[in-house]
């Protein structure tokens, strides 16, 4: 039987990942707040635990993926949390998307037990995810990081260390920050085209031959042409992280004035009714306001 690994949080991301684990020969111990969503992962063979405490006594290193800085704190450091289930020289490897001064406290307060913590934020979708390919940022102890390289291998392919507790979450958030950026000033860009009379189809092709081709051009283009915004990040969720952005920005005396005034575009977008829609749906918003279709 392979290490024994700890997964908490069963949500849209931790569900595929927490199968990528089983994939690959782990030993997988899981919880959930929500009893409900353990059940599939125990079918295909993890073991099921009563609480975040138990998950991390029956395991070697336990993995966190969450929502909020809220949540990770709860999950680690309060009643029955990892904490408490921590063997000597065990690890937490929190995977949510979180500020930089949290993790570096929650980390904190691990150490202090002689145990250990890394931050290893994820970028990807939901896809990517489940194709076990995610790019994972990760800061901690390099010794801690290298004793469970394995483990972060059976989640994703492009892994970087990027340097001591808080940096992973640094790098995610600054990831996140310009990914944000560009998608929305992609979709009121292209109603410029779209009022103009421009093809859509004709439109993409020109710009993925131009300076202005990206990634993010090449992924979303096909919901913005369709209209179609199923949920691989949500809004919501990118509305929060630019806010995690700013907020370590201000702790660092960092102006992010073009950040801040996107993260009010996604607020619009929210009070539109896209929250829960892929972050792309800022694209619909777009439209409303220019009074264009962007649909080819």
């Amino acid at each position: 039987m392979g290490k024994r690994v700890g997964f908490i949080g069963l949500g849209a991301m931790g569900n595929p990942m927490s199968k990528n684990l089983l994939k690959a020969g782990f030993d997988l111990t899981v919880w959930n707040r929500t009893e409900s969503k353990m059940k599939e992962i125990v079918e295909l063979g993890a073991k099921s635990a009563h609480s975040a405490k138990e998950v991390a006594q029956n395991s070697e290193v336990t993995i966190t993926m969450l929502t909020a800085p809220s949540d990770v704190e709860q999950v680690i450091l309060q009643k029955d949390g990892v904490l408490e289930g921590l063997k000597p020289g065990a690890a937490v490897i929190d995977m949510s998307t979180i500020s930089p001064e949290v993790s570096k406290r929650i980390a904190s307060n691990v150490a202090n037990t002689g145990t250990y913590m890394l931050d290893a934020p994820v970028s990807g979708s939901i896809g990517t995810a489940a194709m076990a390919a995610l790019t994972i940022l990760v800061g901690g102890e390099k010794k801690v990081f290298e004793n469970h390289k394995d483990v972060l291998a059976g989640l994703g392919k492009n892994i970087f260390y990027i340097g001591l507790n808080g940096m992973g979450c640094y790098v995610k958030l600054v990831s996140n920050a310009i990914m944000g950026t560009h998608m929305a000033v992609l979709a009121e860009a292209m109603c410029l085209g779209a009022k103009a009379g421009v093809s859509m189809d004709t439109m993409v092709e020109a710009l993925k031959s131009t300076v202005a081709a990206s990634r993010i051009l090449d992924l979303k283009n096909p919901n913005i042409l369709n209209g179609d915004y199923k949920a691989q990040f949500m809004l919501k969720l990118l509305f929060k992280d630019l806010g995690l952005a700013l907020e370590a920005a201000a702790n660092g005396s960092i102006p992010m004035p073009i950040v801040g005034l996107v993260r009010q575009v996604y607020a619009e977008a929210i009070a539109a009714g896209r929250g829960d829609d892929d972050f792309s749906a800022v694209a619909a918003l777009a439209e409303k306001l220019s009074n264009v279709s962007l649909k080819k």
